[in-house]
């Protein structure tokens, strides 16, 4: 069985390739406001690569924010029409959760902008602080309350260093039952900004 894993909530474009939920192939750099110029060429390029047909693709993972207004959308709206045209499984994920650390409680960031952070408490599979957005100075706070966590994402907006993780295996991770879309052309986007 195959798997499309998609993300492009940051600043990053990722595609992944998976068979029997181990990873296969992956793509991902920095296309920061150019992802939907790229996402599709690189998934025929992954699929081609592997020598797979887009039909022989059974299941897409996707995350669906928070993060960027427009990447957001890009990854979903490739994985609702890959998902009602051939009629697969979607799993929807935390843009945060994707970027944990598998082996420690993780501090889950983006940069929300207006120094703000979109931020998320994980542990494993477990959801510890639903994301939400606190300042900068509140997401500061808390790291120096908790040294021991992991800190997880692109954090150079805060001047601190990151525990860089697997993202597409930890979507192959996160996927279960709890992240299936159960009505494909209800899926939508999670922004947590006004």
């Amino acid at each position: 069985m195959y798997s499309l894993l998609l993300d492009s909530s940051n600043v990053d474009l990722a595609v992944g390739l998976a068979k029997d939920n181990i990873l296969i192939d992956n793509i991902k750099y920095e296309a920061w406001q150019r992802q939907s110029e790229f996402m599709i060429s690189e998934i025929a390029n992954i699929l081609k690569r592997n020598r797979v047909d887009p039909k022989d693709i059974e299941e897409i993972v996707v995350t669906k924010g928070p993060g960027s207004y427009t990447g957001l959308r890009i990854a979903l709206t490739i994985a609702k029409i890959y998902g009602y045209a051939l009629n697969i499984k979607v799993y929807a994920l935390s843009s945060l959760a994707i970027l944990k650390d598998k082996d420690n409680i993780s501090i889950c960031l983006m940069n929300a902008r207006s120094k703000r952070s979109y931020f998320g408490l994980y542990q494993n599979k477990t959801c510890l602080i639903e994301d939400k957005v606190l300042t900068n100075e509140e997401v500061l706070a808390f790291i120096k309350e908790h040294p021991n966590y992991s800190i997880c994402g692109d954090v150079s907006y805060l001047n601190l260093e990151n525990k860089k993780n697997d993202i597409f295996n930890n979507m192959l991770e996160l996927k279960d039952e709890d992240n299936l879309v159960k009505n494909i052309l209800s899926l939508k986007a999670v922004y947590l900004k006004d």
